[in-house]
């Protein structure tokens, strides 16, 4: 082993017996992802030991085709513990704030447009900063400006987007 990659030997190691380990997960296992599991452990636990398995004086793939089988056989373990419950029904997809997605893209639309109607300024400072959740320190840096601009930009659009919401619901009122 080298001093200047001790990670190298390892690593033909892995590319010379991955097809082979493969192959007999595979053969164990019977399910292609339990058995890609498996090779994944058996290697995680031959690299915790590689400077010891080096030292000694056997078969590296012999023992790691020992690995392999006992990891398949530590994997079925897990599995045949785990209850499967079938789902009666999918639940309704949700967005990324918790709600569910057909509501989501209501509000979108309708904050979409409101946003639209604002200065360019305020439109771009709302956009980085609240629908992307950039800080304003960085629009500032990005726009060129400063931070309490972006800060009184934030506050103008705010304002506005009041505005424009009370105007909207007085019409849908009407």
């Amino acid at each position: 082993m080298s001093e200047a990659a001790p990670g190298a030997d390892f690593e033909s190691f892995v590319l010379k017996t991955i097809e082979a380990f493969s192959r007999l997960a595979r053969a164990q296992a019977g399910d292609p992802h339990s058995a890609e599991d498996a090779v994944q452990d058996a290697y995680l636990k031959l690299y915790r030991r590689w400077d010891q398995l080096i030292a000694g004086h056997g078969s590296l793939t012999a023992y790691g085709r020992t690995v392999v089988r006992r990891a398949v056989i530590d994997q079925f373990r897990r599995n045949k513990r785990m209850v499967l419950t079938p789902v009666r029904e999918l639940p309704e997809t949700e967005s990324g704030i918790g709600i569910p997605e057909a509501a989501y893209e209501v509000i979108k639309e309708g904050i979409d447009e409101l946003v639209a109607r604002l200065p360019e300024r305020q439109r771009e400072v709302i956009i980085l900063c609240v629908l992307q959740d950039v800080s304003p320190a960085v629009v500032a840096q990005r726009l060129q400006i400063k931070e309490e601009s972006v800060k009184r930009y934030i506050k103008a659009a705010a304002n506005n987007l009041k505005k424009s919401i009370n105007e909207h619901s007085e019409e849908a009122t009407a």
